[in-house]
């Protein structure tokens, strides 16, 4: 049988998964020196959501009609923003091996949503999972018989509240947009947000996009409308649960990663076996 291998599951992981490889290790890059973090990110996001436009031809251009759609959008990328912004100063002053440890956290979030609000049913393997993903952390944190914790943490984990809301508001609305254009929305509309509440000049993006960084803002902010669309369309092609734990052996290949691109040796081998149980943490998240 004849299968189009660029529109299978398998495609679409693999590539998602190197993608936000890259896309970590990148923005460390890109916003390591940066002088204002909010027009950092302004900057990021629009580069992501206008250079994610030249896949529009490749997708089916629809709008929802629904007004509820457009509100509910509007409503996610309230919290996209929140998300994006905090993010960025906290990847600025984390390790990246560290970051996408803690960044498991929306995963804990997203479980308490969905058993409080949405009022899913109670299953063992989702309260396995996010005691294991709170294991993975508190072993990050733990350092000579204490757990040491700083403002940093404390924005990661408000990071990913952020984004589990975001996420639960957002829940299934791509399928109604041309899917390039609903990212170009979740990241167009956020940077409008982050630029208005933080009352950031033209010019302080400019300087941020003048800087000897530029490249590695070019290069995360199409990394981060890629990422997206491999996301979704993994999660399109395939069920939920079998992509989220294969997904998220990311987490370990960017601990990995980290170490030898920045250096990042200290408490290696804590910071895999904390990877590991996220990673596994995860898996159970998605049984039945």
């Amino acid at each position: 049988m004849d299968v189009n291998i660029t529109n299978t599951w398998q495609f679409y992981l693999i590539g998602y998964i190197i993608l936000v490889v890259l896309f970590n290790q990148f923005y460390k890059l890109a916003v390591r020196h940066a002088k204002r973090d909010g027009a950092a990110t302004v900057l990021l996001q629009t580069i992501g959501g206008l250079s994610i436009l030249v896949l529009t031809p490749l997708f089916a251009i629809k709008f929802p009609t629904d007004w509820k759609v457009y509100a509910l959008l509007a409503l996610a990328c309230i919290f996209y923003a929140l998300n994006d912004r905090i993010q960025t100063t906290v990847r600025k002053n984390l390790d990246v091996s560290v970051y996408t440890i803690l960044n498991r956290l929306s995963s804990v979030f997203l479980i308490i949503f969905g058993l409080t609000i949405f009022k899913e049913p109670i299953v063992a393997g989702k309260i396995i999972g996010a005691i294991l993903i709170l294991l993975a952390n508190i072993i990050l944190r733990f350092s000579r018989k204490k757990i040491v914790f700083n403002k940093y943490i404390a924005f990661a984990a408000l990071s990913n509240l952020a984004l589990a809301i975001a996420l639960s508001i957002d829940v299934n609305i791509s399928s109604d947009f041309n899917l390039p254009i609903y990212i170009m929305f979740t990241l167009i509309l956020p940077a409008a947000m982050v630029k208005l509440t933080e009352k950031i000049p033209f010019k302080d993006i400019r300087t941020e996009f003048s800087s000897a960084d530029k490249k590695y803002y070019f290069i995360t902010g199409i990394l981060w409308g890629l990422l997206i669309v491999f996301m979704i369309r993994a999660y399109q092609l395939s069920s939920f649960s079998l992509i989220t734990p294969l997904a998220a052996t990311s987490v370990l290949i960017n601990v990995l990663i980290a170490t030898l691109f920045f250096g990042e040796k200290q408490d290696i081998l804590k910071k895999i076996i904390a990877a590991l149980i996220s990673v596994v943490g995860v898996y159970f998240t998605v049984l039945k």
